[in-house]
This record gives structure tokens, C-alpha cells and sequence, in this order.
């Protein structure tokens, strides 16, 4: 069947039509021109993201420098210390091994001299008090400080655990028990006896003693800047027989010496000894300085002599306790 359009009709139909296009074509246009502002957006912010990135680009650079640099300091620094450090390792290095080739006799010859002293506190049976004692006769008299003996409560401790050894790698067996037979306050010395084996074994007839014949002149002798050996037990050697070296450092009048020698807890009552082996003393106390330096008294062997000399005529001398 065929139709025909009248005229009016398709005139108004081409209207639609053209309108229609026109919507979309300005529909079209509209998405394109938010497109673009999108886009123009976008790049926008596209531009600020990478002038921000660059920004904190440049200032990690920066940091990164910055801590470079203070790496690089840091790490010169620890380099100079540590040069400074090993300079001053080989200088004491050098020093002791020049020590030990001055040593004026061989350390073995005296260790078996140099005894550790173990005293018990009289009221607190816990506690107890180390330091160093020296024979000086073969019957096992042994001389030392006297502020060893002194308990916690200021009496005066009557016996002592002694020990020996005759090895530089082993601490000292506590073997004798000795009493206190003399002291003296002013002085600071004391003279203890060994009595007894702890085990109840039969006690030595001799001991091994070091020798007093010219203990008192050297130790008068002695000028500034001689040299002084010292052997004992200190606190901090580890229990094991520790010897040190230094110089006379000065005088106390006549009985005291000052020496650069380190002597620290449980080196008291040891023996000091000039640079011919001599026996020149009891090493005493040490005094701390501000910075960290220290100096060394030792009881000069002239003092020691006099204290002995009044043992003997029965000066100072303690009366026998019953056990």
C-alpha cells in the first residue's frame, strides 16, 4: 500500500529533525567544552603536582647533602679519635714493653712473696675484706697495712685467710690462717703470723721471704723520677697477682713516698720494689684527682724497719687470743 505525505506535514517533520540535531549537536558541544575544562583542570593540577614534586625534590636533595656533609664530618671525626686512640694504644704498648725490658728481676722470684690477705668482719660474718701482705721471714711473719684489720665495727680483726700462688694465670688459694701479732695506728702497719693450715695439714717450716738487708737505704735513696714496681692483688685484677710500675712522684716527709704506680682496693699492704729490685716499701693508699689522675702513697721500708725493730723489743705487740 502506498502513502503520500502532505505537504504541510513533512514541513513540520523536517522541523523536528532540524531541531533534533540542533540539541545534539549543542549537547555535544557542552560535553566537549566540560571536557576541556576538565582537561585544562587536570593540567593544572597536573602543573602543581610537579612544581610540588620538584620542590620536595630539591629540598631532599638538599638534606641528603646536608647529612652527607654531616656524615662525612662525623666519620672524619671518629677517624681522628680513633688514630688519636691507637697512637696513644702503641705509645703504652711501647712503654710497657721498655718496662719490661728494665724490669729489674723476674717477676717469679717474688709472686711466691706477695700473698693475698682474706679477713673476715667480726660482727657480720658475711662480709669480708681483701688485701695484699708481703713475708718478710721465712717463719711466715708477714707484714701489711693495718686499715685491713679494722671491722666494720672499728675492733680489730684477729685473723686473716692467706693465700699463695706461684702462677701468673691462677688467683691464690687460701690455704694458712695468720694472727695478728702487732700493729700500729700511726704508722698503718701491721704484722700477721701464720699459725695454721685450714685443711689442719702440717704448716711449712719455711716460707718464701723476700729480703729486708737493704730495704731501709733504698728506700731513703730514692729520688725523683726513680722507678717503682709494685705487686699485689687489687680489686680490680681480676684476682690474679697484678703488677704495676710507675715513678717516684715525691715525699711525705720521711715515712710516706709518692709514685705515679697505680695502686687500687686489695693492692695494700703489697710490696713495692726500686729499680734494682730492692724492697723499698708497703704500698698504701691511692688519691683520686679531679680529672681522673691518681697518685700512690707507699709506706717507706725505713718506717717498716722501726715498726719491726719495736715488735721486737715487744712495742705494739697484740696478746695471744684463745681460740
Amino acid at each position: 500500500m502506498k502513502f503520500t505525505l502532505d505537504t504541510t506535514f513533512r514541513f513540520h517533520l523536517r522541523c523536528a529533525l532540524y531541531i533534533a540535531l540542533a540539541a545534539a549537536a549543542a549537547t555535544l558541544v557542552g560535553a566537549f567544552a566540560v571536557s576541556q575544562e576538565r582537561l585544562h583542570g587536570m593540567a593544572e593540577t597536573q602543573r602543581g603536582l610537579s612544581t610540588d614534586t620538584a620542590r620536595l625534590q630539591r629540598q631532599l636533595d638538599r638534606e641528603v647533602g646536608e647529612m652527607r656533609t654531616a656524615r662525612d664530618e662525623d666519620i672524619a671525626a671518629f677517624q681522628s679519635a680513633m688514630k688519636n686512640v691507637s697512637e696513644r694504644q702503641a705509645a703504652t704498648d711501647e712503654r710497657s714493653r721498655t718496662a719490661a725490658s728494665r724490669s729489674p728481676f723476674p717477676i717469679e722470684k717474688i709472686i711466691g712473696s706477695i700473698v693475698e690477705l682474706v679477713c673476715i668482719d667480726n660482727k657480720d660474718r658475711d662480709t669480708y675484706y681483701t688485701g695484699s701482705g708481703t713475708i718478710i721471714d721465712k717463719s711466715g711473719l708477714i707484714i701489711t697495712n693495718q686499715h685491713i684489720l679494722v671491722s666494720g665495727d672499728n675492733s680489730l680483726i684477729r685473723y686473716c685467710g692467706v693465700g699463695f700462688t706461684n702462677d701468673l694465670h691462677d688467683p691464690p688459694k687460701i690455704e694458712y690462717v695468720a694472727a695478728a701479732v702487732a700493729v700500729h695506728d700511726g704508722t698503718d702497719l701491721a704484722l700477721l703470723r701464720i699459725s695454721e693450715h685450714l685443711e689442719g695439714k702440717e704448716v711449712p717450716k719455711e716460707f718464701p721471704a723476700i729480703s729486708l738487708a737493704d730495704a731501709k737505704a733504698a728506700s731513703l735513696g730514692l729520688n725523683l723520677g726513680d722507678p717503682i714496681y709494685i705487686g699485689g692483688y687489687p680489686g680490680i685484677g681480676a684476682e690474679t697477682f697484678t703488677f704495676t710500675s710507675g715513678v717516684v712522684s715525691g715525699r711525705v716527709g720521711t715515712e710516706l713516698i709518692k709514685t705515679s704506680a697505680l695502686i687500687d682496693s686489695g693492692t695494700s699492704g703489697g710490696a713495692a720494689f726500686d729499680g734494682n729490685g730492692r724492697y723499698v716499701g708497703v704500698p698504701t693508699a691511692a688519691a683520686k684527682g679531679e680529672i681522673g689522675g691518681s697518685l700512690g702513697y707507699l709506706i717507706g721500708a725505713n718506717v717498716i724497719d722501726e715498726f719491726l725493730a719495736d715488735y721486737a723489743n715487744g712495742k705494739n705487740a697484740l696478746k695471744p687470743v684463745k681460740r
